[in-house]
């Protein structure tokens, strides 16, 4: 099973297509990277809302972690838990409770963004 979601054409994936896109506009800040790409997806791809943002938000951070040693360990998060492995290694704990505290520290701080005003969604934060 795969993240990605199909197109039309059989030689590219919306991650690929996500990734160029971002890549056109790697020099825009977050949120309107992800908007023209969200964009991008939806309206020459033909691509749902849904999966655009997906495909461009998986981008998005791969992109933003090429050169990190750090990384999300999807085999030991769950649901509930999110695990990062550090530079060295050593495991860093992210319970739903964090996550959201992160949340609510950044919109006091008015750094939660959302992408599309009109839908709402999705919400990212700039550093």
């Amino acid at each position: 099973m795969t993240n990605v979601t199909p197109l039309r054409s059989p030689h590219l994936d919306a991650h690929n297509i996500a990734s160029a896109q971002l890549f056109r506009t790697r020099w825009e800040n977050r949120e309107n990277a992800l908007r023209d790409c969200i964009e991008h997806l939806a309206h020459h791809h033909d691509m749902t809302e849904e999966a655009a943002e997906l495909a461009a938000l998986q981008a998005y951070a791969e992109i933003e972690s090429t050169n990190q040693q750090a990384r999300i360990d999807v085999d030991a998060s769950t649901s509930h838990m999110v695990l990062l492995r550090t530079e060295d290694g050593r495991p860093v704990v992210f319970t739903v409770n964090d996550l959201l505290n992160v949340l609510q520290q950044a919109r006091r701080e008015q750094r939660a963004i959302v992408v599309d005003r009109d839908r709402r969604r999705p919400v990212v934060i700039e550093q």
